[in-house]
């Protein structure tokens, strides 16, 4: 099992998650369960020390309050990575950690050794607008993430058909997780309009990791992403959607473990 402690940062209070052995490496989580210990972080522990903090306002990190854009999680990050002593470290970014990891990386490319984008947010691409993660229900949230209907996360999803069926503390946990996220990425939605003119400025070696059949962010944001970031290659997984820390964490760590031993 990870440690679990409070690290103080700029007077904010930021939940980690600690476990492995090795070299450091900072996981960025998504909206989702990837908040706490999952399987693929026990697979990536294997060969580094896998460093899992909560967001502003996840879990039980605060400061949600003093965020009001994404440039406000990404000085935050730079200051934790000070406050843990990490000068560069690999950087494995999920989703709505995707999109915190491209900043960093855009932003403070000497923060970031190596980068590994999962179905990253943080993009826009007229013809294929992000889906819609605020307005939908849960069984329709579950047709957009998962590629496997029959995963237990989404038919926890598809079986919650009124708000009678949503049990509270699961309810609490992702109102508050949405909530944060919202600070973040209400209006632009889901991106910042900046961003692809500065992923020319990566310096990291970057890999694109994307779920062929991810219906909230296609593959064609993977492709986007990959034709800006100097360098960076594309892993497509089949049979999987939004959330391949979920729904593939054995593949996500085989593609990721290879790409980052590499020198």
């Amino acid at each position: 099992m990870p440690a679990r402690r409070i690290v103080q940062v700029a007077g904010k209070d930021v939940r980690l998650l600690t476990g492995g052995d090795g070299p450091p490496l900072l996981y960025l989580h998504a909206v989702g369960a990837d908040v706490d210990w999952l399987e693929i972080h026990d697979r990536l522990a294997r060969h580094f020390t896998v460093h899992l903090p909560a967001h502003p306002g996840f879990a039980e990190s605060t400061g949600i309050e003093q965020v009001d854009g994404i440039a406000d999680v990404v000085l935050h990050y730079v200051d934790l990575l000070g406050v843990l002593g990490l000068r560069a470290v690999p950087v494995v970014g999920a989703s709505f950690g995707g999109w915190i990891a491209a900043e960093i990386a855009a932003l403070y490319p000497e923060r970031v050794e190596r980068l590994v984008l999962v179905d990253a947010l943080g993009l826009w691409i007229d013809a294929a607008p992000i889906g819609e993660l605020f307005g939908s229900t849960p069984p329709e949230l579950a047709e957009m993430l998962f590629h496997d209907q029959d995963h237990p996360l989404a038919q926890m999803l598809r079986a919650m058909t009124s708000i009678a069926d949503v049990p509270e503390d699961f309810a609490h946990a992702q109102l508050k997780a949405l909530e944060a996220a919202a600070k973040v990425g209400w209006n632009p939605y889901m991106h910042d309009p900046k961003l692809e003119v500065r992923l020319r400025r990566v310096t990291a070696p970057t890999l694109v990791v994307w779920g062929r059949e991810d219906r909230l962010v296609p593959l064609v944001y993977g492709e986007r992403y990959r034709d800006r970031i100097p360098g960076a290659g594309l892993e497509v997984l089949p049979r999987c959607g939004h959330l391949p820390a979920i729904e593939r964490p054995a593949e996500l760590a085989e593609v990721a473990l290879d790409f980052l031993s590499q020198t």
